[in-house]
């Protein structure tokens, strides 16, 4: 019935490394789930 069972997803602080080596520091955020 109900898909979205979470309705906000949490990340935490973390570090992604671009393709090109460079790394981008995302700090700790909620964001609503994409529902695509």
């Amino acid at each position: 019935m109900s898909k979205s069972i979470i309705e906000r997803v949490y990340v935490p602080t973390h570090v992604r490394q671009l393709p090109n080596g460079e790394r981008v520091k995302i700090p700790g955020h909620y964001r609503k789930p994409t529902t695509d």
